[in-house]
């Protein structure tokens, strides 16, 4: 359900920071009809998937398991080297319980890559200025109870920064998949926005090129 190249960037990043290596074991969290598994899978990794409608799942060879009402994940703690989350975070409202989740499966030492839509580009913050909406949110549907249907979360790197430190988790980098044309044509805001942050490491990253000018965000984080 990802949009077109985001799992090239997914795998893309986790060659270069060494994590696709043939033998890992992997999670794909809200692993959907399995196209990311397969592709994990074809790389070598020894892969495990869940979904809350595991029925969709299509990739051969692979299980996915469903994925508790109360947001419990299926398997026993430190089960994984490598859990992923791709266009998934956007969609959850609890993601205290979410990291936790993931945190526990995680081994000591390994990687949680999550991406989700970077509400701190400047076309976003144009785009809320404006609207009241970020980037890729817009006005909830209040009957609408299917997951997958709406984004309901538009949270930053601080707060994701903030809710990851609660489980052991810390930030090892940020990254993008692509840099937006509307985002760079605001460049000419960069220096006002330098004047405004306070020289606080994380209000230094909230303004980084990365998020005032990417499409998505992509965390990769490490379990302590």
């Amino acid at each position: 359900m990802a949009i077109a190249g985001t799992h090239d960037f997914v795998l893309d990043t986790l060659t270069r920071d060494a994590l696709l290596r043939p033998g890992r074991r992997v999670l794909d969290v809200g692993a959907g009809a399995g196209a990311l598994s397969e592709r994990l899978r074809d790389a070598g990794l020894e892969v495990a998937a869940c979904d809350v409608a595991p029925d969709a799942f299509l990739a051969p060879g692979i299980v996915c398991r469903p994925i508790a009402g109360d947001g419990r994940l299926p398997y026993e703690s430190g089960a994984f080297d490598l859990v992923l989350a791709v266009e998934v975070l956007e969609h959850v409202d609890g993601h205290l319980r979410c990291f936790a989740e993931m945190a526990r499966v995680l081994a000591p030492g390994g990687h949680l890559l999550f991406t989700t839509p970077n509400i701190l580009s400047l076309k976003s913050r144009l785009r809320f200025l404006l609207t009241g909406c970020f980037y890729s949110f817009g006005p909830l549907e209040p009957a609408t109870r299917d997951p997958a249907a709406q984004h309901i979360s538009p949270f930053g790197l601080n707060r994701y920064a903030w809710a990851l430190s609660q489980h052991g988790l810390h930030i090892v980098r940020t990254a993008t998949d692509r840099l937006q044309t509307t985002s760079l044509s605001l460049a000419w805001l960069v220096p006002l926005i330098r004047l405004a942050v306070r020289r606080h490491p994380l209000h230094r990253a909230q303004n980084s090129a990365t998020l005032l000018f990417g499409r998505k965000l992509a965390v990769l984080a490490q379990k302590r």
